[in-house]
């Protein structure tokens, strides 16, 4: 009984040891506390000569790849090879490696497949067959799975691991004209993949720095995959006597190795010991990756630093999940002379990793280091000293400068910086007239991370009655995101004599455009939140000088044009019932809307005209006034008899005294009360 209990207990190490090896550190080095091979499941993508394994669900697609067998076939013929290259070194355990291989059969009533699944692991080899229960395909969708035996062996950092699938007999059932046998790779509904148990990475737990109260806690990553391990994986996450650490941790890099910095700020003080766990989340569905170790540390209650890791080498831009970022756009349009200006103010506001790179950068203006990106090379030291320079916080000399140089290397800063079409974004930028740059650094001038803001002013000329885009879409997409998301705003004015017409918003249907023209000026908004890095969106406007289109003369012509159109109704109803024309008012302010809409001028025109022809028609089609109503109609005038001839006369004022002549004979007659 003991014999196996022990047994037992020894058998459940074994299968916990490669995820959880608390270690205790030795000296100054890093200490290695994780990780042997570990399950992981494989994805097939590419296609012809660019066929791929990847442990990333990111990277599948969304249009699937496919290869056809589309002929009943009696010798060996190959689908497809897909290989996962450098596998890191370590020890690969005995076990099943399951394969899914997504088909699709067409235009039969099945097929029956003999096939073959080959992993090649440097110059060992193992396969496996379709089963005879398996090897019937139904029509329709399905998987094929095939379960290889994969013997211990050991791998450098140099091997490969390729998938081969080979098919030997096809028949099809029943076959139709068309009848084929599709396998399917690639995309998020056909993820064919093979699960495996590999070694994937190698974490180390880096010695803690002390500053005052501030402990800086790190683990080093190294895998072949370098700065996509922890772009792709789910998450990562730091526990210090248990307890997860908050807030965003500082992330760099230094060839394929990714270094990631927590500070932790619950120290007791004075010397004491704390057990330090790492828990990465490689991928969805799989167990997690941990590592353990326990550190001595001594702490100072001498207020710190700036509570958050200064990395010596340049942070990474992105951890995976992206940065956080705002864009208000503020354009004007109005007339300089006989051409038209466009005056735009763009502010952008990063926050996360992002804002915590452009920090570090500033700090680093002039830093002479081949190690940074050529991004940051890229700016000179100015009058900034190295007095300045690595002081962890930005001076208003390195701020100042910074605003100086992003002149000349904006479109740069924002293209290969910060994955920003710059074009798409502000413009061409040897076509403003002027261009202004400014940073906010939000109250904050400590290399921390807190947001940033850049401001954008620019002004240029524009074409007048020429098409302009105002805006696309300017995020330039990345594997690994800059940009978790983004909100968007963006509001543009006219003056009464210049217009933004025929604006149009087009491929998106997650932003808002909305259009207003008053005789003050025309108004567009946009609005857009939580946008995607993949959305796709296009502004464009029509800005114009032209008379017809200005919002004061188009507002004084549709005015005017109601005015003409009402009174001709009422002239030709003057002998009518006018009580359908009256109730037909109601159409006056569908008209001032589609003005107020921005419609432009020949839509204005047409909903005018048809306006005009109901009021005329339904004027012309009013009955007649009759009888007493007629007489309703009249005016009535008192009327006195001609002394002469009798007459009766209307005296039609009351002005005295009245002279008029006799409708009988003609003679005068004088009115004197």
């Amino acid at each position: 009984m003991r014999q196996g209990l022990l047994l037992v207990s020894l058998m459940l190490a074994m299968t916990l040891a490669p995820f959880v090896q608390p270690v205790q550190a030795s000296g100054d080095e890093d200490v290695l506390v994780c990780c042997d091979a570990s399950p992981v499941e494989l994805f097939l993508l590419g296609n012809d000569a660019n066929k791929k394994l990847t442990p990333f669900a990111s990277e599948l697609g969304d249009e699937a790849q496919s290869v056809s067998v589309e002929t009943s076939i009696s010798s060996q013929e190959s689908i497809g090879r897909w290989v996962l290259p450098n596998t890191w070194g370590g020890t690969i355990p005995s076990s099943t490696w399951t394969f899914t291989m997504n088909y699709q059969v067409a235009n039969a009533a099945g097929a029956q497949v003999n096939a073959t699944a080959t992993i090649n692991i440097g110059s060992k080899s193992f396969s496996a067959q379709t089963e005879v229960g398996s090897s019937i395909l139904a029509q329709g969708s399905g998987s094929l799975q095939f379960d290889i035996d994969v013997e211990t062996l050991t791998t450098s950092g140099s091997s490969n691991i390729e998938l081969e699938l080979t098919v030997q007999t096809l028949v099809f059932s029943v076959p139709g004209a068309d009848a084929k046998l599709e396998f399917l790779w690639g995309s998020e509904d056909e993820a064919s993949s093979v699960e495996a148990t590999i070694p994937l990475l190698d974490m180390f737990m880096v010695q803690p720095e002390i500053e005052g109260s501030d402990v800086y806690l790190a683990v080093r990553l190294d895998s072949p995959w370098g700065l996509t391990t922890l772009a792709m994986t789910e998450s990562i996450i730091m526990k210090v006597n248990g307890n997860p650490l908050s807030g965003d941790p500082i992330e760099t890099a230094s060839g394929d190795m990714v270094r990631v910095t927590w500070t932790w700020t619950e120290a007791a003080g004075g010397v004491e010991t704390i057990n330090v766990e790492v828990e990465l989340e490689f991928q969805q569905g799989q167990p997690a990756l941990r590592g353990s170790n326990t550190f001595e540390i001594e702490t100072f209650d001498s207020g710190g630093g700036t509570g958050t890791y200064y990395p010596p080498d340049e942070p990474l831009r992105t951890d995976g999940a992206g940065s956080s970022l705002a864009v208000d756009i503020d354009i004007s349009l109005s007339k300089q002379g006989n051409e038209l200006m466009l005056e735009r103010v763009t502010t952008l506001t990063m926050e996360d990793e992002i804002a915590f790179w452009m920090r570090w950068g500033m700090d680093h203006i002039g830093d002479d280091n081949p190690a940074l990106s050529p991004m940051l090379r890229a700016f000179s030291a100015g009058p900034v000293t190295d007095e300045d320079r690595v002081s962890r916080f930005i001076e208003e000399v390195e701020e100042a400068e910074f605003e100086r140089q992003m002149v000349n290397l904006g479109m740069m800063y924002l293209n290969t910086g910060l994955g920003l079409d710059s074009e798409d974004l502000l413009g061409d930028f040897r076509s403003f007239n002027e261009l202004k740059i400014e940073v906010d650094l939000n109250g904050q001038n400590a290399v921390i991370n807190h947001p940033v803001t850049l401001r954008f002013s620019t002004t240029e000329l524009v074409d007048d009655s020429s098409r302009l885009t105002l805006l696309e879409d300017f995020i330039i997409t990345q594997p690994a995101p800059l940009w978790s998301d983004y909100r968007l705003e963006l509001e543009a004015t006219s003056t009464p004599t210049t217009s933004l017409s025929n604006s149009i918003l087009r491929d998106s249907t997650a932003i808002d455009l909305s259009v207003s023209r008053f005789p003050w000026g025309d108004q567009l908004r946009l609005e857009g939140e939580g946008l995607d890095q993949e959305e796709s969106f296009t502004l464009a406007t029509l800005p114009t000088s032209s008379l017809v289109y200005a919002p004061l003369t188009l507002g004084v012509l549709t005015i005017v044009g109601l005015l003409v159109a009402f009174v001709v109704g009422l002239s030709l109803t003057r002998k009518r019932r006018r009580t359908y024309l009256y109730t037909e008012l109601v159409l006056a302010p569908v008209i001032l809307m589609v003005y107020a809409f921005g419609y432009p001028p020949m839509f204005i025109g047409g909903a005018l005209g048809v306006v005009a022809v109901v009021w005329w028609v339904t004027s012309i089609a009013s009955p007649r006034l009759v009888g007493e109503a007629m007489r309703a109609k009249r005016v009535v005038h008192p009327t006195i008899p001609c002394p002469a001839c009798q007459t009766m006369n209307p005296v039609t004022t009351n002005d005295r005294p009245h002279r008029f002549n006799c409708q009988g004979c003609g003679r005068i007659i004088k009115l004197v009360a």
